[in-house]
């Protein structure tokens, strides 16, 4: 099935090259290959294949009894997502039944969980039936293992499949107003995204795709989900996310590709040192500004692998930019370029009163085009907007940019005060909000120490002084934060001080806060 032609774009700064889509979803295209390469793996998870056709009759079986429930087109399912055959199974089930799949990451603390259920109100929770059941968090569930498999010739349970304009996922991201936003993607916009991807990271060769090891409910590991899947390949589900020596483990051929951030990058260096070039034939690389230096670093290691530099917010479905080199060829600059536009996608770069910017100069990155997200869950955000001037459907990412001479993008920094940890993207809002919920805290503002092997964060807090209680120690804030945070964004240290700084436009001042609390321990260290 062919898709819808990409409007124009007037006026941009850069547009991606205009392509057909191949099909109506994700799922058409792996019933593709269930149907003309049966026997081939789709999935590798240590010990046990799944071949294309069993991923399909396990996928239907879900769907029938998603069918006997009489789930509709468009509900919210929540599948606390391993990575096991059967969560995979479960999210094809519930974008065939044309409903819409929420991956929870059953490593969360609960507190977050629960943020996020509420928001979604799912109408069942998925699970394959290992682990805890803990992070359903009170909504009904359904163990999918207990499902029996459908006959081999009996009737099939989706007879019509999803639609793209049909919504396919939800993920989180941090939000703004101190919650967690979800992210509602559509099938038009994931097929876009698979095809395009696909390009860039999938050469034709045989041997594995790529290993999914990242959370399920994260961008990072979509693309290695669901675009060597739409292909026919095979993935290999590595169910520890910190288990990086099966992740590098001798293989007889490269993984195709490996997708990583380059805060994992950094720690593979430090516990590994890898040989990258017989482990991948490329590296895709996101989820945070990217330095030539530590690619450099690598060395020989890195000898004959290509490197993709993957650019793009939650909003434009996993990435709509991408720069592709080698070492020896990286651009002399501060970061790597981002590159250009996705398939039937355009990027705008405007000043601060929304006029274009040409080559040489800097604004704000503006993306337009098939990949735009539809929206947040239950409505609401002002990044999205239509406007016939842009080509329709558009989002202001935040990012600024500048245009090279040559046609590709180069990030320069964010436009507000959003940050990235290890290839997670939060607002200070929604981490100030969780700081201010526990006692006697009054007021707090977070910062992200970088060049370590990992990213970390630290906050500042003030305490409330009119209480006659005991403050809390820095564990005890540490230990609160970590049962409603990712990991990641846990704060390594805890600063205690007598105030935040303000600058002269009256925005909170991390720098001089910190500077404030380098002063007073000075003066109180030995």
């Amino acid at each position: 099935m062919t898709g819808h032609r990409a409007g124009a774009f007037p006026d941009a700064t850069l547009v991606g090259e205009r392509r057909e889509l191949r099909a109506s979803s994700v799922v058409e295209l792996i019933s593709r290959w269930a149907d003309t390469a049966p026997d081939a793996v789709a999935l590798d998870c240590g010990t046990t294949r799944t071949t294309f056709r069993q991923l399909w009759r396990r996928s239907m079986s879900i769907a029938a009894a998603l069918r006997d429930m009489d789930v509709r087109p468009g509900e919210v399912i929540g599948i606390i997502a391993h990575r096991t055959a059967e969560s995979v199974a479960a999210m094809i089930a519930v974008m065939a039944v044309r409903a819409t799949y929420a991956p929870i990451d059953p490593t969360n603390p609960l507190g977050r969980v629960r943020l996020i259920l509420d928001q979604v109100r799912p109408r069942v929770m998925l699970w394959d039936g290992g682990g805890s059941v803990e992070c359903a968090a009170g909504f009904p569930t359904l163990n999918t293992s207990d499902l029996p498999d459908l006959p081999a010739d009996g009737p099939a349970p989706v007879t019509g499949g999803p639609r793209h304009d049909d919504p396919a996922y939800v993920v989180f991201t941090s939000g703004s107003t101190g919650l967690p936003k979800g992210v509602v993607v559509e099938h038009r916009s994931l097929v876009n995204y698979i095809g395009w991807a696909a390009t860039h990271v999938l050469p034709n060769a045989g041997g594995a795709a790529c290993p999914v090891f990242a959370s399920m409910s994260f961008d990072l590991a979509l693309t290695t989900l669901w675009v060597p899947l739409a292909q026919g390949r095979t993935i290999v589900l590595i169910e520890d996310s910190w288990d990086y020596p099966s992740l590098f483990a001798p293989r007889a051929r490269p993984y195709d590709f490996l997708k990583a951030t380059p805060s994992h990058f950094r720690l593979f260096e430090r516990m590994l040192r890898p040989e990258y070039r017989s482990v991948a034939q490329r590296l895709m690389i996101g989820g945070e500004p990217l330095e030539p230096a530590m690619l450099r670093q690598m060395g020989d290691r890195l000898d004959g692998v290509e490197v993709v530099n993957h650019y793009g917010p939650t909003e434009t479905t996993i990435g709509c930019c991408a720069f592709r080199s080698t070492v020896r060829e990286m651009p002399d600059l501060p970061t790597v370029p981002i590159g250009s536009p996705a398939w039937n996608t355009a990027a705008y770069v405007v000043d601060e009163r929304g006029g274009p910017v040409g080559v040489g100069g800097q604004g704000e990155l503006l993306i337009s085009g098939f990949g735009i997200a539809r929206g947040y869950l239950g409505g609401g955000g002002d990044r999205f907007f239509d406007e016939p001037a842009f080509g329709g459907r558009a989002y202001r990412t935040g990012d600024i940019v500048e245009v090279l001479p040559d046609g590709v993008l180069l990030h320069l920094g964010r436009k507000d005060s959003q940050l990235k940890v290890s290839g997670h993207r939060f607002e200070p809002a929604e981490l100030r909000r969780h700081a201010l919920s526990l006692p006697l805290i009054a007021d707090a503002a977070f910062d992200v120490i970088r060049g370590g092997v990992l990213d970390a964060v630290e906050v500042f807090v003030v305490f409330d002084d009119r209480s006659a209680q005991t403050p809390p120690t820095e564990r005890e804030i540490r230990a609160q934060l970590a049962s409603l945070l990712p990991k990641e964004l846990v704060p390594r240290r805890v600063h205690v001080v007598p105030e935040i700084k303000v600058n002269a436009n009256g925005k909170r001042d991390v720098r001089a806060t910190r500077e404030m609390a380098e002063a007073r321990a000075g003066e109180t260290g030995p």
